[in-house]
């Protein structure tokens, strides 16, 4: 007698139950095996030769399924009459509204990339994890590259998301603008970088576990005194209450590019990129340099520099102080930098370290003893859920003084799994303690090494 499934097969009934249970967590997406990966292509073969932002809609993973990791990949291509064969600046931008965006990357075209020996097209990879709390569900997206080519050269344009299934311990949640600015000039007494990179004062909130402070900034115009800012080394400051942490504004190795080889310079080192790469950020950790709760002040200092190849510097003479005192898109183009820096807040991840293993609603909340038991150094911990609510699984020691929490946050129905390292603790006998919409379970366990 065989088990009839209505789908055009046929197994035994011992095939069957085991085909069910994996359909069913083929359906179940929010607790498919970590590491899965989910891809979603927003922008494709998207044809780019102007200064111009190209908006569109994408829809993105929900949050019901858990991600460690989101990755993207950015594609930069030619069309059939080639690219554009100049070092452009390009980004892609999350508008929330018409008056609140945030760059979560930045790349700079190659040069040439077509003809023989040349690569065609780049691919430059991202980790945009710290923008999960945006990247979901329905989005619009910006996709811009600095161009005046026009005609029918240009770039095609590819952004794919890859969304890693899995947890990690601290959990991006929101993301916090601090400077926005496109041409933040450098070397000019008359205007002075802090009108434009004024310090910001920042509400922690209180959930905050980790907290950083994500600077992407680039070095753009030549022929200045020091070649600024394309290429003069220059160092920063980012101060995060009286944290001060220096930056080193360049990136060496350009000509180790692997969007290579290219025509033109693209082998000279640069103030924060290269050709043909993604721009990396510049991170500070800032999590002992805030208080959840409280705000704290946040500045970006530029190293003082002055420019005396400029048109308004009344002691310029061309030929003698620098070749030409007038800027002249060419060779000489004024030195600004392009800012944007974000504070990226974390807050703990209650599913960090926790595994479901059934999502069948339990008869009532309950706490099993530990296996093994005694253990060493490991051991698992199961506990049901009766409805989804606000747990707290934790360890003392045999005098009921607090050791660890091994779980803490909202946990939907279900039946879980966590497991306690004890590696780092003597032999003896222990308690855990799960808390949970006011029921209160206590076991005893051994740890014997």
């Amino acid at each position: 007698m065989k088990n009839k499934l209505h789908i055009g097969f046929s197994f035994p009934k011992k095939t069957a139950s085991i085909f069910l249970i994996l359909f069913f967590l083929l359906i179940n997406k929010s607790f498919s095996a970590p590491g899965d990966t989910t891809w979603v292509t927003t922008f494709n073969q998207n044809f780019q030769n102007w200064a111009d932002v190209h908006y569109a809609n994408f829809t993105l993973p929900d949050t019901n399924t858990h991600y460690k990791q989101i990755l993207m990949y950015y594609t930069i291509g030619c069309p059939s009459a080639g690219c554009d064969p100049w070092d452009r600046l390009g980004w892609i931008k999350l508008y929330v509204d018409s008056t609140t965006n945030y760059e979560i990357a930045r790349v700079i075209t190659p040069y040439n990339i077509v003809g023989s020996g040349y690569p065609g097209q780049c691919v430059f990879v991202m980790d945009v994890t710290d923008y999960m709390p945006l990247l979901h569900d329905n989005v619009r997206l910006g996709s811009y590259i600095e161009s005046w080519i026009g005609g029918t050269r240009g770039w095609l344009v590819t952004v794919k998301f890859a969304y890693i299934e899995g947890e990690i311990q601290d959990k991006p949640f929101k993301v916090i603008n601090l400077w926005q600015n496109n041409h933040v000039l450098y070397g000019d007494p008359a205007a002075n970088p802090e009108t434009f990179l004024t310090p910001q004062n920042v509400f922690v909130d209180p959930q905050t576990s980790k907290a950083k402070v994500r600077l992407t900034n680039t070095g753009h115009g030549q022929g200045n005194s020091d070649n600024a800012a394309e290429f003069s080394f220059k160092i920063h400051q980012v101060i995060v209450g009286s944290n001060v942490t220096n930056h080193n504004l360049w990136r060496a190795g350009c000509n180790t590019n692997p969007c290579s080889p290219q025509g033109g310079t693209w082998q000279y080192d640069r103030a924060g990129w290269c050709p043909g790469a993604s721009v990396i950020p510049f991170e500070v950790d800032a999590t002992g340099s805030v208080t959840p709760g409280q705000n704290v002040m946040i500045d970006y200092n530029l190293q003082q520099y002055e420019n005396f190849c400029r048109p308004n510097n009344p002691n310029c003479i061309s030929g003698t102080t620098c070749a030409d005192c007038n800027f002249n898109n060419n060779g000489h183009t004024e030195p600004h930098y392009t800012v944007q820096g974000q504070l990226i807040l974390s807050k703990p991840n209650p599913f960090a370290g926790v595994e479901i293993i059934n999502t069948e609603i339990p008869e009532s909340f309950s706490l099993d003893q530990n296996y093994p038991n005694p253990f060493n150094p490991s051991t698992k911990i199961k506990f049901d859920l009766q409805r989804s609510s606000e747990i707290k699984l934790s360890v003392y020691d045999v005098n009921g003084k607090f050791l660890k929490t091994l779980v803490n946050g909202d946990l939907p129905a279900g039946s879980y799994v966590t497991e306690w390292n004890a590696s780092d603790f003597p032999s003896g006998i222990y308690f855990y303690r799960l808390e949970a919409e006011g029921n209160v379970f206590s076991k005893r366990m051994m740890l014997v090494k």
